[in-house]
């Protein structure tokens, strides 16, 4: 009898575990499922792509490491199904991000400063001129070029001529400089130092005397690239624990303050914003789709995820191009 009830009592636990085994299986094989996407076309670019640029029916890749081809990968994305790589570009130095105008690339180099790069034929790129720095991040307005300088803040250079870029001005931070994006007048750039993370936000509306209208340096985040809409600063938490996208109110310089939070696990490395969606590059959770009908309360509407690593997303038209540290370039179509 003592033997029949041990022997019931082991094969329960045996059923209790295995129902447990499949459903934590579930769980995460549904977590991972495509919601309005799906996978149109990938390359491999050499081995670690953090930065992607559209124009045209070319997208231009920053794979920052292994330069086979590595370094900026120019890709044919006319048909979607089978992108095809045309060049690259590398001339030393670690590639961090790519703004593309045109026909002119400029190139965030960790080591050598801005490069500037005639991109008209992907199949022989023609370096124009250089600014010596240590960018990790660039935007490009109008005949303005924003740098963000690791060790010299916020850089503001003249590129109307791209084979002789005049500086302009520099707002010097305390800490490094990794990120910026530009909103009408503002700059909003990620200042790192020590154990805090800041974002700032610096008026720009005269390119010869920027200054500071207002910051905020929580505790315990490491803000990563911040984006800019409307009222809003959208931006991602690159600490080791993860921490979603932060949404911060910036109606009032003031009393900057967060409003709103959206983590839906994993670390956000990028998005950007189109229509009215807000496209994640989680690095742990692949391409994330959030609805901003409500900016402060965004729902996740899409996913895709084939293994994770993606650091940065450009949106044009339906398709969404993931640059994927691993994985190279991934086109993804946004459906419904």
């Amino acid at each position: 009898m003592l033997k029949a009830r041990k022997k019931i009592i082991l094969i329960s636990l045996t059923i209790i575990v295995s129902v447990v085994a499949v459903t934590i299986s579930l769980i995460f094989l549904f977590r991972y499922i495509p919601i309005n996407t799906r996978e149109l076309g990938q390359i491999n670019t050499g081995g670690q792509a953090i930065d992607v640029d559209i124009e045209g029916e070319i997208a231009y890749v920053v794979d920052m490491m292994d330069y086979n081809p590595g370094g900026l990968v120019f890709i044919n994305v006319s048909d979607p199904y089978h992108p095809n790589q045309l060049g690259s570009f590398y001339d030393g130095g670690v590639l961090r991000a790519v703004d593309v105008a045109g026909t002119i690339g400029f190139l965030a180099n960790q080591i050598n400063g801005l490069e500037v790069v005639n991109v008209s034929n992907p199949l022989f790129p023609i370096k124009l001129d250089s600014y010596a720095g240590s960018v990790f991040d660039v935007q490009v307005k109008g005949e303005l070029a924003y740098l963000a300088d690791w060790n010299n803040g916020l850089i503001i250079l003249n590129v109307s001529n791209p084979s002789d870029l005049t500086f302009i001005s520099q707002f010097p931070i305390s800490g490094a400089c990794i990120h910026v994006d530009i909103y009408e007048d503002i700059a909003c750039i990620s200042d790192h130092y020590g154990d805090y993370t800041a974002i700032r936000l610096i008026n720009v509306s005269d390119p010869l005397n920027p200054f500071q209208i207002g910051s905020y340096a929580p505790n315990g985040v490491d803000f990563w690239n911040p984006i800019i809409e409307g009222d809003y600063v959208y931006v991602g938490n690159h600490a080791i624990d993860g921490g979603g996208l932060h949404i911060i109110d910036i109606s009032n310089p003031s009393n900057i303050h967060q409003v709103g939070l959206y983590h839906g696990g994993g670390s956000i490395f990028a998005a950007c914003i189109h229509d009215t969606k807000i496209f994640c590059a989680n690095y742990e959770m692949g391409l994330e789709v959030l609805d901003m009908v409500n900016p402060v309360n965004l729902q996740k509407i899409g996913q895709y995820f084939d293994g994770g690593h993606a650091h940065d997303v450009a949106v044009v038209n339906n398709r969404a191009y993931v640059a994927d540290h691993n994985d190279g370039l991934e086109i993804v179509e946004i459906l419904n």
